[in-house]
């Protein structure tokens, strides 16, 4: 008795040791990691919104417009992109991603245009993925502006943007899905973006379940391959403030990020808000929003990854560099981070000017707002000036400025133009 005793023992021993160790060989811990990457450096830029020249004529009606819209400098559109190409081109990263929102309003000039001036980039030995934001296609507001007339003018359709974007992404692509303008590209030995469309015209700011399939089908490819993932979109997957979410964040993001847990994803890019920011969820995964090219202060983002950790950096565009180097009589482009951080501050203090009309102190209160305003969206809080005597006569006012200034509060005094952050977990 003894003896079979011990046997059992033995043997139920042997059991939980060959348990454990099969256990542990199949921990996604640790079979699941791929390879360190080899270094590589991306650059991001969101929401240039450009406009093609031809479809203005920097009239009255035109400078008007754009004075009481959302601070972009689309006086400037054309000139902003061109110090943009040559400032890429001179840093040379190995690659340039485009998030969407490429156009104004989805002029198909625009687009025609816009498509030139990236074939420049691309020319330098610097490839290009483009996706489409909610601006690009079959925009019923694109137009051009002549004297006090706002005529509109072609926009274009999924088709369309496919045919003039070829050469950015969709040449390349190791699959494209059917049912959206969605696409994953290899990057290197063991690095893949998945571009994904959250724009099309019968699922506007939604994954549809068709491309959730296909996404789902890349992504246990690419784990295969043994492949870390970017995922990019135009909208995002978190909410960045709790202000900006109906239309910001996309609708069925849960189950986007239901799926991406799955897989080793490093970081999602996005933009649409405008805002320089970043979020995290469960301390794992990350989402990096690069403000609009269009806004002060004109910047876009620097990713590099080296074997397995991340730096992100937002870095302006020196227009008055540019047009020092070309020669151009400009004062607003020889001065050009001055004069755009002007535009942005003199939009906002506007807007709360009329929100606060009749209220005592409203130009010192309208001052706080634009300040703060344009200090948020350059990704800087924490170097903001706070005044929280202005704070909390603003909350008094029971409006969406003040409401919206609470929010920013709550975001917190942070640093959103640059992080670090390991990703071998």
């Amino acid at each position: 008795m003894k003896n079979m005793k011990l046997i059992i023992a033995l043997m139920t021993a042997a059991c939980l040791l060959i348990f454990g160790l099969w256990h542990y060989s199949d921990s996604s811990a640790v079979t699941d990691i791929p390879a360190p990457l080899e270094p590589i450096t991306a650059a991001v830029a969101a929401d240039l919104h450009y406009l093609a020249e031809e479809l203005t004529d920097q009239g009255a009606y035109f400078q008007n417009l754009i004075a009481n819209a959302d601070g972009k400098v689309m006086a400037y559109s054309e000139e902003l992109l061109e110090a943009f190409a040559a400032q890429i081109i001179d840093e040379k990263p190995d690659v340039l991603i485009l998030p969407g929102d490429l156009t104004f309003n989805g002029e198909a000039k625009s687009h025609e245009k816009l498509s030139e001036k990236l074939h420049q980039i691309e020319e330098a030995g610097i490839p290009i993925l483009v996706l489409p934001g909610n601006h690009d296609l079959n925009n019923p507001m694109a137009a051009a502006f002549k004297g006090n007339e706002y005529p509109l003018t072609e926009s274009i359709a999924p088709e369309q943007f496919k045919e003039i974007y070829h050469d950015f992404g969709y040449e390349e692509a190791l699959s494209q899905d059917e049912s959206s303008l969605s696409y994953v590209v290899q990057l290197n030995e063991n690095l893949r973006i998945l571009m994904l469309d959250t724009n099309t015209p019968e699922n506007p700011n939604r994954v549809s379940e068709k491309t959730l399939a296909w996404a789902e089908t890349q992504l246990e490819e690419a784990k295969e391959q043994d492949c870390w993932i970017i995922t990019v979109s135009h909208q995002n997957i978190l909410a960045h403030n709790n202000l900006l979410t109906d239309g910001y964040v996309i609708d069925n993001s849960e189950q986007l990020l239901s799926l991406y847990e799955n897989y080793p994803i490093i970081c999602n890019l996005s933009g649409h808000i405008h805002l320089q920011h970043m979020a995290q969820k469960n301390n794992d995964f990350y989402e990096i929003v690069t403000s609009s090219l269009a806004i002060t202060p004109n910047q876009y983002g620097i990713l590099h990854l080296e074997e397995n950790s991340v730096q992100y950096k937002a870095v302006p565009v020196d227009v008055s560099q540019w047009a020092s180097e070309n020669k151009i009589q400009d004062s607003n482009l020889l001065n050009f981070e001055q004069y755009s951080n002007q535009f942005f501050y003199d939009t906002g203090y506007r807007q709360a000017m009329a929100a606060l009309t009749g209220t005592i102190a409203s130009e010192q209160l309208a001052q706080f707002f634009a300040e703060v305003n344009t200090t948020y969206f350059s990704g800087r809080m924490d170097a903001v000036s706070w005044n929280e005597d202005i704070y909390n006569d603003w909350l008094k006012e029971n409006n969406f400025f003040s409401v919206y200034l609470k929010s920013i509060a709550e975001d917190g005094f942070k640093n959103y133009t640059e992080i670090s952050f390991d990703f071998n977990q």
